[in-house]
């Protein structure tokens, strides 16, 4: 099953939405609405892979 990302507020530097972050306690690295193209190379390559699993 597809999981669903929430990336209307951005990415953070680990490939991981901010979304995702914010529901675990915050700590994003970067501030809200980052796009993977802002991301490090490894977060990049991490978002990459995350958004085709899910089907976008």
């Amino acid at each position: 099953m597809a999981e669903t990302l929430d990336t209307s507020k951005g990415w953070c530097c680990d490939g991981r939405t901010w979304t995702e972050h914010a529901a675990e306690g915050g700590g994003c690295c970067q501030p809200e609405g980052k796009q993977i193209a802002d991301l490090p190379p490894e977060g990049q390559e991490k978002a990459r892979e995350r958004t085709a699993q899910a089907g976008g």
